[in-house]
Protein backbone atom coordinates (compact mmCIF):
# COMPACT_ATOMS: atom_id res chain seq x y z
CA UNK A 1 0.00 0.00 0.00
CA UNK A 2 2.65 2.86 0.67
CA UNK A 3 4.30 1.50 -2.15
CA UNK A 4 1.58 2.83 -4.75
CA UNK A 5 1.48 6.34 -2.81
CA UNK A 6 5.09 6.32 -2.50
CA UNK A 7 5.56 5.61 -6.32
CA UNK A 8 2.55 7.79 -7.13
CA UNK A 9 3.01 10.75 -4.88
CA UNK A 10 3.42 14.11 -7.36
CA UNK A 11 0.72 12.43 -9.06
CA UNK A 12 -1.74 12.09 -5.85
CA UNK A 13 -0.79 15.33 -4.90
CA UNK A 14 -1.92 16.94 -7.43
CA UNK A 15 -5.25 15.86 -7.65
CA UNK A 16 -5.71 15.80 -3.36
CA UNK A 17 -4.89 19.66 -4.21
CA UNK A 18 -8.03 20.60 -6.58
CA UNK A 19 -10.49 19.70 -3.64
CA UNK A 20 -11.83 22.42 -1.49
CA UNK A 21 -11.60 21.07 2.49
CA UNK A 22 -14.47 23.60 2.49
CA UNK A 23 -16.96 21.63 0.33
CA UNK A 24 -15.50 18.27 1.27
CA UNK A 25 -15.60 18.79 4.76
CA UNK A 26 -18.67 20.72 4.45
CA UNK A 27 -21.20 18.42 6.58
CA UNK A 28 -18.96 18.36 9.75
CA UNK A 29 -17.97 21.87 9.77
CA UNK A 30 -20.67 22.77 12.13
CA UNK A 31 -19.19 20.83 14.63
CA UNK A 32 -15.63 22.13 14.93
CA UNK A 33 -15.23 23.26 18.04
CA UNK A 34 -15.32 27.22 18.10
CA UNK A 35 -11.81 27.93 19.83
CA UNK A 36 -8.81 26.69 17.23
CA UNK A 37 -6.51 24.52 20.03
CA UNK A 38 -4.70 21.00 19.01
CA UNK A 39 -5.92 19.08 15.99
CA UNK A 40 -4.61 15.40 14.66
CA UNK A 41 -4.66 14.71 10.89
CA UNK A 42 -4.26 11.47 10.76
CA UNK A 43 -3.47 9.92 6.97
CA UNK A 44 -2.34 13.94 6.29
CA UNK A 45 -1.42 12.70 2.75
CA UNK A 46 -0.68 16.22 0.47
CA UNK A 47 -1.26 18.09 3.64
CA UNK A 48 -4.40 20.00 2.02
CA UNK A 49 -6.82 19.68 5.53
CA UNK A 50 -4.07 20.46 7.61
CA UNK A 51 -3.31 23.67 5.81
CA UNK A 52 -7.05 24.44 5.68
CA UNK A 53 -6.97 23.94 9.65
CA UNK A 54 -3.87 25.91 10.51
CA UNK A 55 -5.36 28.35 8.34
CA UNK A 56 -8.38 28.64 10.82
CA UNK A 57 -5.71 28.63 13.25
CA UNK A 58 -5.35 24.95 14.98
CA UNK A 59 -2.05 24.06 15.54
CA UNK A 60 -2.00 20.38 13.79
CA UNK A 61 0.10 17.39 14.02
CA UNK A 62 0.31 16.03 10.84
CA UNK A 63 0.39 11.82 10.40
CA UNK A 64 1.69 10.47 7.56
CA UNK A 65 3.67 6.91 6.56
CA UNK A 66 3.92 7.43 2.84
CA UNK A 67 7.47 9.67 3.10
CA UNK A 68 7.41 10.49 -0.27
CA UNK A 69 3.90 11.96 -0.03
CA UNK A 70 4.94 13.22 3.55
CA UNK A 71 7.45 15.35 1.73
CA UNK A 72 5.10 16.81 -0.12
CA UNK A 73 3.03 17.68 2.36
CA UNK A 74 5.75 19.06 4.53
CA UNK A 75 6.93 21.67 1.69
CA UNK A 76 2.97 22.53 1.01
CA UNK A 77 2.78 23.47 4.82
CA UNK A 78 5.78 24.83 5.90
CA UNK A 79 4.97 27.87 6.39
CA UNK A 80 2.34 26.72 8.97
CA UNK A 81 2.04 25.47 12.19
CA UNK A 82 2.10 21.50 11.33
CA UNK A 83 3.95 19.20 12.23
CA UNK A 84 4.76 15.94 10.77
CA UNK A 85 5.24 12.75 12.02
CA UNK A 86 6.18 9.48 9.75
CA UNK A 87 3.70 6.88 11.89
CA UNK A 88 0.23 4.89 11.37
CA UNK A 89 -2.38 3.34 12.61
CA UNK A 90 -3.39 1.51 14.85
CA UNK A 91 -0.91 1.67 16.99
CA UNK A 92 0.36 5.20 16.27
CA UNK A 93 3.55 4.35 18.28
CA UNK A 94 5.77 7.53 17.37
CA UNK A 95 2.85 10.08 18.65
CA UNK A 96 2.24 8.35 21.54
CA UNK A 97 5.57 10.31 23.00
CA UNK A 98 4.24 13.20 22.17
CA UNK A 99 1.80 12.23 24.81
CA UNK A 100 -0.91 15.06 23.89
CA UNK A 101 -4.72 14.59 23.42
CA UNK A 102 -6.65 16.60 20.88
CA UNK A 103 -9.42 18.74 20.51
CA UNK A 104 -9.93 17.47 16.69
CA UNK A 105 -8.79 14.52 15.28
CA UNK A 106 -9.35 14.18 11.29
CA UNK A 107 -9.24 10.25 9.78
CA UNK A 108 -10.00 11.11 6.45
CA UNK A 109 -9.67 8.48 3.47
CA UNK A 110 -7.56 6.07 6.10
CA UNK A 111 -10.24 3.10 7.42
CA UNK A 112 -10.23 1.14 3.80
CA UNK A 113 -6.91 0.82 4.07
CA UNK A 114 -7.14 -1.81 7.51
CA UNK A 115 -8.80 -4.99 8.38
CA UNK A 116 -11.69 -5.23 10.93
CA UNK A 117 -9.36 -6.14 13.46
CA UNK A 118 -6.67 -2.92 13.22
CA UNK A 119 -9.93 -0.83 12.72
CA UNK A 120 -11.21 -1.95 16.24
CA UNK A 121 -7.10 -1.68 17.51
CA UNK A 122 -7.65 1.76 15.77
CA UNK A 123 -10.59 2.90 17.38
CA UNK A 124 -9.17 2.35 20.58
CA UNK A 125 -5.85 4.00 19.88
CA UNK A 126 -7.55 7.18 18.53
CA UNK A 127 -10.37 7.36 21.24
CA UNK A 128 -7.30 7.58 24.23
CA UNK A 129 -6.21 10.58 22.14
CA UNK A 130 -9.61 12.42 22.51
CA UNK A 131 -9.34 15.42 24.80
CA UNK A 132 -12.54 16.71 26.74
CA UNK A 133 -15.27 18.43 24.47
CA UNK A 134 -13.27 17.10 21.41
CA UNK A 135 -14.28 15.77 18.12
CA UNK A 136 -13.20 12.86 15.88
CA UNK A 137 -14.00 12.88 12.31
CA UNK A 138 -13.57 9.85 10.45
CA UNK A 139 -14.67 9.66 6.19
CA UNK A 140 -15.24 6.14 5.15
CA UNK A 141 -14.67 5.70 1.55
CA UNK A 142 -16.95 2.98 0.01
CA UNK A 143 -16.69 0.85 -2.93
CA UNK A 144 -13.68 -0.91 -4.78
CA UNK A 145 -10.56 0.66 -6.17
CA UNK A 146 -9.89 0.62 -9.82
CA UNK A 147 -6.06 1.32 -9.41
CA UNK A 148 -5.33 -2.27 -7.53
CA UNK A 149 -5.21 -1.06 -4.49
CA UNK A 150 -6.69 -3.50 -1.76
CA UNK A 151 -9.17 -2.07 -0.27
CA UNK A 152 -11.91 -3.28 3.04
CA UNK A 153 -15.79 -2.24 2.96
CA UNK A 154 -16.12 -0.23 6.14
CA UNK A 155 -19.83 0.26 7.59
CA UNK A 156 -20.57 2.95 9.49
CA UNK A 157 -22.62 0.81 11.92
CA UNK A 158 -19.09 -0.51 12.93
CA UNK A 159 -17.81 2.62 14.23
CA UNK A 160 -20.89 3.50 15.82
CA UNK A 161 -21.50 0.81 18.02
CA UNK A 162 -17.86 0.66 19.07
CA UNK A 163 -18.56 4.54 20.15
CA UNK A 164 -21.81 3.51 22.20
CA UNK A 165 -19.53 1.19 23.98
CA UNK A 166 -17.69 4.05 25.00
CA UNK A 167 -20.16 6.49 25.88
CA UNK A 168 -19.61 9.09 22.89
CA UNK A 169 -21.83 10.79 20.93
CA UNK A 170 -22.07 9.95 17.34
CA UNK A 171 -23.67 11.01 14.13
CA UNK A 172 -23.66 9.86 10.73
CA UNK A 173 -24.02 11.25 7.10
CA UNK A 174 -25.82 10.33 4.16
CA UNK A 175 -23.54 8.56 1.42
CA UNK A 176 -22.24 10.97 -0.75
CA UNK A 177 -20.98 11.28 -4.03
CA UNK A 178 -17.33 11.53 -4.93
CA UNK A 179 -15.75 14.77 -5.38
CA UNK A 180 -12.95 13.49 -7.65
CA UNK A 181 -16.56 12.18 -10.22
CA UNK A 182 -14.70 8.53 -9.28
CA UNK A 183 -17.43 5.63 -10.92
CA UNK A 184 -18.64 3.46 -7.57
CA UNK A 185 -17.07 5.44 -5.34
CA UNK A 186 -19.48 6.95 -2.44
CA UNK A 187 -17.94 8.74 1.06
CA UNK A 188 -19.87 8.64 4.83
CA UNK A 189 -18.77 10.85 7.50
CA UNK A 190 -19.06 9.36 11.10
CA UNK A 191 -18.82 12.54 13.55
CA UNK A 192 -17.80 11.23 17.18
CA UNK A 193 -17.86 13.28 20.08
CA UNK A 194 -16.64 13.50 23.66
CA UNK A 195 -18.55 16.14 25.48
CA UNK A 196 -17.16 15.70 29.06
Amino acid sequence: MLNYYNRNAKQLFDKYQKLNPDELHAYWLKHLPRSPGLALDIGAGSGRDSSWLAKKGWKVIAVEPAPDLMELGKNFTSAQLVSWIDDCLPELEKLKEYRQKFSLILVSGVFMHLSQPQRIDSLETITRLMAKSSVLVITLRHGLDSEGRKFYQVPANEIVQFAEKKSLHVEVSNTLPDKLKRNNVTWQTVIVKQDF
